[in-house]
């Protein structure tokens, strides 16, 4: 039960957070999902960084799964990569797959090593 908990509150303040900031894409207004990809990169860095630093399984927990999990999104990613190719826009579909998993990925790796 303590672990749902946990797990819960730092979720909730993720997707609080994510939220506020996907409110800029509707202002910018600009043809890419630019937000929702700078929140994912940031998080897997916030990820590998807590992981590599932190060794206790209750803030791991609260801050990696909870936080982390709540504030990147993968239904939001998949959600506009979807809207991306169905409105025939191939290339920044192709663009944003390429550069939400390559620097997602590096994102971990560098979050660790800092």
């Amino acid at each position: 039960m303590m672990t749902f908990l946990i797990v819960g509150v730092g979720a909730s303040v993720g997707a609080f957070l994510r939220n506020e900031l996907t409110m800029i894409q509707a202002k910018i207004k600009i043809d890419f999902p630019l937000i929702t990809l700078l929140i994912n990169i940031s998080g897997a860095i916030i990820l590998g960084i807590l992981t590599a630093q932190i060794h206790n399984g209750a803030i791991l927990l609260l801050l990696g799964t909870g936080f982390c999990g709540g504030f990147t999104t993968y239904g939001t990613f998949n959600m506009e990569l979807s809207q991306l190719w169905f409105q025939h826009q191939v290339w920044r579909c192709f663009w944003y797959f390429v550069l939400t998993y390559v620097f997602g990925i590096l994102g971990f790796v560098i979050g660790i090593h800092i």
